[in-house]
């Protein structure tokens, strides 16, 4: 007899997080015995929207899709067409498409989502803010994508954490890649230094941002002869054990925080609706966790570190 297939839809192959996302489904559904097959889209959501109406359109379509979605919208369509076809589909972000009604057509059917608390995210990068930053001073946020339903929870979250907070928080729109967080970190702090702006830590919403946030001010302190740049510190989002927490540890990021990956939790309760027809839930959030731990960042604020006039 075959063996129940689940295919999985991520997006960039290059970063480490979702490289990580596809080991983790291939070692639950080994444990679980699941056939896995995966596909990359890339940053495009009319490919991604191709190769998964392929999937579940074809004869040899799988008994699951797991969804990495590259848009926040405009997979409903999707989800109703997977669901009419008995096709299980978990979504491993949230979206901002209403599945209610495709859960309503379809009660056989598991339409679900599986994703880290994104919210949540928002409120530990905030926490770890109060912790770093002295009073009057001045966070430079590098955001993902405006569009991106992640990058806004995360955003809503930090906000309502630094409430009232005696700092001052500059958003800055980039995107999710180290070349990204390069160039957008790179142009803020060139302006900045023309007009004495003071900075005392750059946050980011991944670890690529920060990275490439790390390599714009080593650029921009050789280029302008300003070593002291290369002393604000940084912190990230998302914690890979090969990238984010590494980087933490031989210090060259201050924190970050490690994100649960969902891809294994969400094959195991493929492997549960598969094995005994019950229905998860329509939500499934997973808790992130400070890195290091909130306490550990007490009394890390520290004396600001400028980017003004010398």
């Amino acid at each position: 007899m075959a063996r129940a297939r689940i295919e999985l839809f991520l997006v960039d192959e290059t970063n480490e997080f979702q490289r990580l996302l596809r080991h983790d489904a291939e070692a639950a559904a080994g444990r679980v015995g699941l056939e896995l097959e995966t596909h990359f889209s890339g940053i495009d959501f009319a490919r991604q929207f191709s190769l998964v109406q392929r999937s579940i359109d074809g004869e040899n379509r799988p008994d699951a899709i797991l969804v990495m979605c590259v848009n926040d919208r405009g997979l409903q369509g999707v989800a109703r067409r997977a669901a009419l076809r008995g096709v299980h589909i978990v979504f491993l972000n949230c979206s901002e498409d209403d599945l209610v009604a495709v859960r309503a057509e379809n009660p056989h059917v598991a339409v679900s989502v599986v994703c880290p608390d994104e919210r949540e995210t928002g409120r530990i990068q905030g926490r770890q803010f109060r912790q770093l930053v002295p009073a009057h001073g001045r966070v430079l946020y590098v955001q993902g994508r405006a569009r991106s339903l992640a990058a806004r929870d995360r955003t809503a979250g930090m906000l309502e954490a630094v409430d009232g907070a005696p700092f001052e928080v500059l958003p800055l729109q980039a995107g999710w890649t180290a070349k990204d967080g390069r160039e957008a970190v790179g142009t803020w702090l060139r302006l900045a230094l023309r007009v004495h702006r003071h900075l005392d830590l750059v946050g980011c919403q991944n670890d690529a941002l920060a990275q490439g946030a790390l390599e714009a001010l080593d650029a921009v302190a050789t280029e302008l002869g300003r070593p002291e740049v290369r002393t604000i510190p940084v912190t990230g989002c998302d914690g890979s054990p090969d990238l984010g927490q590494p980087l933490v540890r031989k210090g060259a990021l201050r924190a970050t925080v490690v994100l649960p990956r969902a891809t294994g939790p969400a094959v195991e309760i493929v492997d549960r609706v598969l094995r005994t027809g019950v229905m998860p839930p329509p939500t499934v959030l997973l808790g992130p966790v400070s890195f290091p731990d909130e306490f550990e960042l007490t009394g890390g604020a520290r004396t600001r570190s400028t980017v003004a006039a010398a």
